[in-house]
C-alpha cells in the first residue's frame, strides 16, 4: 500500500446466508471522500464495520493506515455522563495525555459549536447535539480515516454546512473519509467517488471532474 493510500479493499464480501453485496475494491488516498449509497439493508454500515475492523469479511481483503475515527448511527457515548466527560473519555481511549485530551476538546468544542453545552448530561441533549458530539468524539484521536454513517441526520439546517465546512477541513488535514447518506445532493457534493450498494458498482462524481480540470 503506498504511503497516500490510506484505505484498500480487496474483493471485500460478506454474507449472512447469501452474500450482503457484490465483491468490493477501492482504493481511497489522503484528501479523498468515498460516497456510499443504497437501500437500507444493503450493507453501507457493514461496509464501514469492516473496515473499522468491527467486522470480519467473509472474504478479501481490508487494509486500513493510521488511526480510524467512527461516527456511528449508534454512538457509544454515554448519556449518564456530561458531553465535556464523554469527550475526555474518548481522548483516554485515543491514549491522549489529560493535557493533551483537555486541548482537543477544547478545539472541537469550538470546531464543532458544542461549547454552550459541554456541562450539559448527554442523554438531555437533542438529537442534532448528540450527533455534533458524537462527531467530536471521532475526531478526538484527529483521525487518517473518517468513517461517517448517516453524520447529516438529526442535523438542523443551520448545522448541516458546519459539519460540511469540518469535512472539507478534515480533508484538508489529510484525511481520507467513507460517506453514508441517503441525501444524493451530500453525496455528489462532498464525494470524489461513490459506490452503489448491494451491486458494487462505482462512478466518479462531478467534483472528481472539478478537480481533475484544476490540475490540468
Amino acid at each position: 500500500m503506498s504511503e497516500n493510500t490510506l484505505i484498500t479493499a480487496d474483493g471485500i464480501v460478506k454474507r449472512y446466508g447469501a452474500p450482503l453485496f457484490s465483491p468490493i475494491s477501492f482504493k481511497l488516498n489522503a484528501g479523498e471522500v468515498l460516497g456510499l449509497e443504497g437501500c437500507n439493508g444493503s450493507g453501507k454500515t457493514t461496509l464501514l464495520d469492516i473496515i473499522a475492523g468491527l467486522c470480519r469479511p467473509d472474504s478479501g481483503q481490508i487494509r486500513t493506515r493510521g488511526e480510524i475515527g467512527y461516527v456511528m448511527q449508534r454512538d457509544g457515548l454515554s448519556g449518564l455522563l456530561s458531553c465535556r466527560d464523554n469527550l475526555l473519555f474518548e481522548g483516554a481511549l485515543c491514549r491522549l495525555s489529560s493535557s493533551e485530551a483537555r486541548s482537543r476538546l477544547e478545539a472541537l468544542a469550538e470546531k464543532c459549536a458544542i461549547s454552550e453545552f459541554l456541562n450539559k448530561r448527554l442523554g438531555l441533549c437533542s438529537a442534532g447535539m448528540r450527533q455534533r458530539v458524537n462527531l467530536a468524539a471521532a475526531l478526538m484521536c484527529k483521525p487518517d480515516v473518517l468513517l461517517l454513517d448517516e453524520v447529516f441526520s438529526a442535523l438542523d439546517a443551520e448545522a448541516r454546512p458546519l459539519v460540511r465546512g469540518i469535512i472539507r477541513d478534515t480533508l484538508g488535514d489529510g484525511a481520507a473519509i467513507v460517506l453514508v447518506s441517503h441525501d444524493s445532493g451530500d453525496l455528489d457534493d462532498l464525494c470524489d467517488r461513490i459506490i452503489s450498494l448491494p451491486d458494487a458498482s462505482l462512478r466518479e462524481t462531478q467534483r472528481t471532474a472539478a478537480t481533475e480540470r484544476r490540475l490540468l
